[in-house]
């Protein structure tokens, strides 16, 4: 193919992408980001089946479908900028009154507002900004209860009234609540046990009319609002398109509910190009079907995802205190709020280094960016990454040890995530990234060592620094695969020089990724630290010095203060250096429960079977696989030995294995590979 022809064989499905991003009509099946259920299904879905099948063949009808997508989306777009905001205006306020500046909502960032819903009690109340670690980060004793805090909310806009008659209003709330119609009182709830609810009957005249839903909820942990009205049919909740946020003439809303009905023909028309477009691409392949049946593989987990996290559907979730998970939702929020300094409302110069590493909240940013402001398209999309993981992990068994090894390290990683990487994908957790950007960045550089193409060399480098920036122990092991490919480029004939650039590349993207953590901090915080501050933390928590241990003078040790090194560092290293053999005996446990003894660290015979088999496989292969020696072999052998190293080091066993579990997912290659080679 020509590069004219890929660049219109890569533009159509960008165009399809880009319909689905599109701002869309308020009223329509798909409104573009933050996208719902039915925009993420389709969006996802596409993406599964282009890398199933593949990019289009170029022709005639690519064009004319090109045409027939710019018109869908000149429309769609159109469409969206002529129509009213349907619903109210929505002021959240963290406190049990109304006044001041309202919360913000990373899906309206720049209102005067918190958000736009489609009326009171529409949806669940929308209480995200509790997931804040700077303001609401209680979970110790005596310290209020994260799922009943006390907060206000105004909802404010227009009722359209189609016709004059009388009105059956029905306002049901946990708290104090009350609605006004023209800046005058007509129902009140005052709040209390149960569901105390008003209802009054109105006479309205056709129209417009201010309407104002007032909610104060002082405590307890299931708040909610509900206002209805009957048209005739019985009570149904007042929302959308009786309410706009801004008044609307009656011409302009009769004009626009024609123009509703357009925009959802228009996005049934979509999704007809795009099932069409999706089978065109299925009919027409030709050759091995072994990307289709992985691209299966990732449907079936998609829609797994999809199903599972209903619940979670545009509903708020208030995370526990004193979790990581919530410190990295604050993150995310903030980057989303306030910029991608990530300042938490400090001064330039004045701020903290990173706590964690940094990239984990970057990414999940963006996924809020996309799906909304709940956890549920987070959720998702880290369930469909497990997916990707996987294929990506048989890539890498399949080019070490065969196909069969790659069918074997699926099968494997089934059960792997039936039993430990579920429980992490449904959580905000930084595992989640870094089980795509791991195995990513080793298949790029085992693909350039066996292919030479220099493009993967160049993803292995900036997806090993971003795989550094989301678990620092990385830039412990890139230089270690540098040396293995600069290895395998002489034991090829390459010159010295080139193998020398080989790893001057790997190790230079790398740290050019990395650089911007110390740039970020220095510019933030006035220090440019390279590695998150709790990493002195988790040494002391997993290494707590014995009573031979003197750590009277730490604090003024000359060197300690040189190197600028934090109270727990020089615990441990005074650990270290004044009781090596009782440093070493603190490794141990740890490095037992990393191979699967989950007892040890607690002194008791507890196990995990699937990670003490999946070890016992792994050393197996070490034997009885011969492929599992080979040079290319030592890439993924020197990441495990890494890792465990580090795992001895620090403290592995918070939140279950999934520190651990970056290791576990390597080993599954060989032994999927030994599995494979039983087989045949």
């Amino acid at each position: 193919m020509s590069r004219a022809g890929g660049i219109l064989a890569l533009a159509l499905p960008v165009l399809l992408f880009g319909y689905l991003l599109a701002p869309g009509h308020p009223l329509a099946l798909l409104q573009g980001v933050p996208l719902n259920l039915l925009g993420l299904a389709l969006a996802g879905g596409f993406a599964i089946v282009l890398y199933g099948f593949g990019l289009p063949r170029t022709g005639r009808l690519t064009l004319l479908a090109m045409v027939g997508l710019l018109t869908l989306l000149g429309l769609k777009v159109g469409l969206w900028w002529s129509a009213p905001t349907y619903g109210l205006a929505v002021s959240y306020y963290s406190r049990p009154r109304i006044g001041g500046a309202a919360e913000r909502s990373i899906e309206y960032r720049g209102a005067d507002y918190t958000r736009v819903e489609a009326g009171p009690g529409a949806q669940p109340l929308a209480l995200h900004f509790f997931n804040d670690v700077e303001r609401f980060n209680f979970y110790e004793d005596g310290q209020p209860d994260r799922r009943g805090l006390p907060f206000a909310v105004r909802w404010e806009g227009f009722l359209q009234v189609a016709v004059n008659g009388a009105y059956l209003f029905e306002l049901t709330s946990s708290g104090a609540a009350a609605l006004s119609l023209d800046g005058q009182p007509v129902l009140t709830v005052a709040g209390g046990r149960g569901q105390p609810a008003d209802r009054a009957m109105l006479a309205l005249g056709g129209g417009r009319r201010s309407v104002q839903v007032d909610l104060v909820h002082t405590q307890g942990a299931s708040p909610s609002l509900t206002l209805g009205w009957d048209v005739g049919d019985g009570v149904v909740p007042l929302s959308a398109p009786y309410l706009t946020v801004q008044p609307a003439e009656r011409a302009w809303l009769g004009r626009d509910a024609a123009l509703s009905q357009i925009a959802r023909g228009l996005d049934l028309a979509f999704i007809a190009l795009l099932v069409g477009f999706c089978s065109w691409l299925a009919v027409s392949r030709q050759g091995s079907r072994e990307r289709p049946l992985l691209a299966l593989f990732l449907g079936v987990v998609f829609a797994h995802a999809l199903v599972t996290t209903q619940d979670q559907y545009r509903r708020p979730v208030i995370l526990e205190g004193g979790q990581d998970w919530l410190t990295y939702e604050s993150y995310a929020r903030d980057i989303l709020l306030n910029g991608p300094l990530m300042t938490l409302g400090k001064p330039l110069g004045e701020g903290r280094p990173f706590f964690f590493q940094p990239f984990y909240p970057y990414y999940l940013a963006g996924l809020h960016w996309l799906t909304g402001e709940d956890l549920w398209g987070p959720t998702v999309l880290q369930l469909l990454g497990l997916g990707i993981s996987a294929v990506l992990l048989y890539h890498l068994a399949r080019r070490l040890f065969g196909l069969e090894a790659g069918l074997g390290t699926l099968s494997l990683f089934v059960i792997l995530w039936a039993t430990q990487l579920d429980w992490v994908a449904r959580r905000l957790l930084s595992e989640n990234l870094y089980f795509l950007l791991l195995p990513a960045a080793i298949l790029a550089l085992l693909r350039y060592l066996e292919e030479g193409r220099r493009r993967d060399l160049v993803v292995a480098g900036v997806v090993f620094g971003l795989a550094s920036v989301t678990r620092a122990p990385t830039l412990l092991y890139v230089p270690l695969a540098a040396i293995v490919a600069v290895v395998v480029c002489r034991r090829r004939g390459a010159p010295g020089r080139a193998a020398a650039f080989v790893a001057l590349a790997l190790v230079g993207l790398t740290a050019v990724v990395a650089a911007l953590v110390p740039l970020r901090n220095y510019v933030v915080a006035g220090r440019p630290s390279l590695v998150a501050t709790n990493g002195g933390a988790t040494l002391l928590l997993a290494h707590q010095p014995t009573p031979r241990v003197r750590l009277a003078r730490v604090d003024q040790d000359p060197l300690y203060n040189l190197l600028n090194l934090d109270r727990p560092t020089r615990e441990v290293v005074e650990f270290v250096r004044q009781d090596p053999l009782g440093y070493a005996a603190s490794l141990a446990p740890l490095g037992l429960y990393a191979l699967g003894f989950s007892g040890a660290v607690e002194g008791s015979a507890e196990v995990e079977p699937e990670i003490v088999g999946l070890t016992l496989l792994y050393l197996a292969a070490l034997f009885f696989l011969p492929a599992g020696r080979s040079l290319r072999a030592m890439l993924l052998h020197l990441f495990i030995l890494t890792h465990f190293v580090m795992m001895m080091t620090f403290l592995p066993y918070v939140y279950g294995y999934r520190q651990v579990l970056p290791m576990q997912l390597l080993m599954l290659v060989f032994a999927g590979g030994l599995l494979g080679g039983l087989v045949t």
